[in-house]
């Protein structure tokens, strides 16, 4: 599932959710090939 990051991450914003822990995301940046964590306040799910 796709999203958009509220603030960018070393300017990207559009993220691939990969697995869920807690309150929190691990995601990977789209076009980045770098996995961060976030949490569900700092994205917006993208419209299917």
């Amino acid at each position: 599932m796709n999203a958009t990051l509220k603030y960018p991450v070393m300017g990207y914003v559009k993220i691939r959710l990969i697995v869920k822990h807690g309150y929190k995301w691990l995601v990977e940046l789209i076009g980045a090939d770098l996995q961060i964590e976030v949490y569900e306040d700092d994205f917006v799910l993208d419209q299917s």
